[in-house]
């Protein structure tokens, strides 16, 4: 009986081992673990995959997500080394909304084919969309548990701040003259400061869509499947439509504001008494910016809207451990800004078209101190550097020391200097100037 539970044992073991050893075959030569090596497909499989890639595009294409979905999932079953076709799911499912879904089949085309420049945007922008759905999400979950604001306030524009309004006159009756009448408090004006507007003109454009070249639309009349309904716009920004009388100029127009010009022009021409149109971009082409510099994944990428965070691109580029600062160039005012990737609240700058993003390793930079203080010459800067801090670096000043003159490069190769009182800035009366890198400062008597 002993030998018998003994041989029970050893056979149960080896079972295991040979078990584990199988699991362990499927993962060789991917480090990653993402996805286990398929056994050879046959010829007839292949085929029918194949067959069922196509017959999946077309639903897709036809605005029938839900079921190119089922379709392309049944192909990569068959084939699951196919790019196109997980790249055809991770469309279908981004059609759909379904971001995270969406996210894993284009990883999974990119892993497949690194080359798939399409793949690699889309992917982008899955990535931007679910965190822009899920930030939606925490918002209205934020709303809920937050009081509702009185019905006046929610006139009021984000970012504006609003005096409290009185809910009903105050009445104010003297003793010695009991036939006073009611004094009302006048409301207090709304004084939206320019910074105000400004801020909330920039949240405004993380929110909508401006149409450009190339981009394509898809147009539906009255829900009507039978007609074509993707239109290309123009290079010079027009749409050109059968419908229309002429080609719509609609670059820089919403799509709302498209379906509405389509509406008008259909009521205008008697071609429909109450034409109901809805507009949707399919493929996004026109807002662009490029990125470089240290990081995984650069190039062009392209903007679903008007302006998105930096630290949104950033992530999407998967900056390399080595970057340390950011710079933005603003194609329209030909400004840069220069960030630092650890400043948060800077890193919501918010990116436009046309923009190029570069990230640069972490470089030393110095200022330069000499006269009147203990330890004179070069001195690391730091972000943020006033002149004290920097005076203090250098061990302190002299008890000849009285003045302190700031020269700086105007960017032509001149120096410019402007003296401060030491006096004035200890006791207050001056505001600590900011150092910049490559200053000069020399402390006198």
């Amino acid at each position: 009986m002993s030998k018998l539970l003994a041989f029970s044992a050893v056979l149960l073991l080896w079972l295991s081992c040979a078990s584990l050893a199988q699991t362990a075959s499927n993962y060789v030569d991917n480090p990653r673990n993402s996805r286990p090596v398929e056994r050879p497909v046959s010829a007839e499989a292949k085929a029918e995959a194949k067959r069922l890639y196509k017959e999946g595009v077309k639903y897709g294409l036809a605005g029938l997500y839900p079921q190119a979905v089922e379709i392309l999932q049944r192909s990569i079953k068959l084939d699951p080394e196919n790019p196109d076709a997980h790249f055809a799911l991770g469309h279908a499912y981004y059609d759909l909304k379904q971001y995270r879904n969406a996210i894993e089949s284009l990883k999974t085309a990119v892993e497949l084919d690194p080359k798939d420049v399409e793949a690699r945007d889309r992917l982008g922008l899955a990535r931007a969309m679910l965190w822009e759905q899920d930030n939606a999400k925490l918002t209205a979950q934020r709303q809920k548990v937050a009081p509702r604001p009185r019905a006046v306030a929610e006139q009021v524009s984000i970012g504006v701040k609003m005096p409290p309004v009185p809910e009903k006159p105050v009445e104010k009756t003297p003793e010695k003259e009991p036939d006073t009448a009611v004094e009302t408090v006048p409301e207090q004006p709304v004084e939206i400061s320019v910074e105000d507007n400004a801020a909330a003109n920039e949240l405004a454009l993380t929110k909508i869509y401006r149409v450009g070249p190339n981009d394509v639309l898809d147009i539906r009349i009255n829900d009507n499947a039978s007609q074509s309904t993707l239109f290309t716009i123009t290079a010079s920004g027009l749409l050109e439509h059968p419908m229309l009388g002429e080609p719509l100029q609609a670059a820089g127009l919403t799509t709302d504001e498209i379906g509405s010009r389509i509406e008008t022009e259909l009521k205008r021409r008697a071609l429909n008494d109450n034409p109901k149109v809805s507009v949707g971009v399919r493929d996004y082409a026109s807002h662009t910016i490029l990125v470089s510099g240290l990081v995984k994944d650069s190039g062009t990428k392209i903007l679903r809207r008007e302006a998105i965070p930096l630290y949104v691109v950033v992530a999407d580029a998967q900056p390399l451990p080595e970057a340390a600062r950011v710079t933005v160039l603003r194609n329209e005012s030909n400004k840069t800004f220069e960030i630092e990737l650890t400043q948060s609240s800077e890193m919501n700058l918010l990116v436009r078209p046309g923009d190029v993003i570069t990230l640069h390793p972490n470089v030393a930079q110095f200022v330069y101190i000499s006269g009147e203080v203990t330890q004179p010459g070069e001195k690391t800067y730091r972000r943020g550097l006033t002149l004290t801090q920097a005076i203090m670096s250098a061990g302190g000043v002299t008890r000849k020391a009285k003045e302190a003159q700031l020269g700086r490069d105007d960017g032509k190769g001149f120096l410019v200097v402007t003296k401060f009182k030491l006096k004035d800035i200890e006791t207050g009366k001056v505001q600590d100037p900011g150092v910049k890198p490559g200053d000069r400062i020399t402390i006198k008597e």
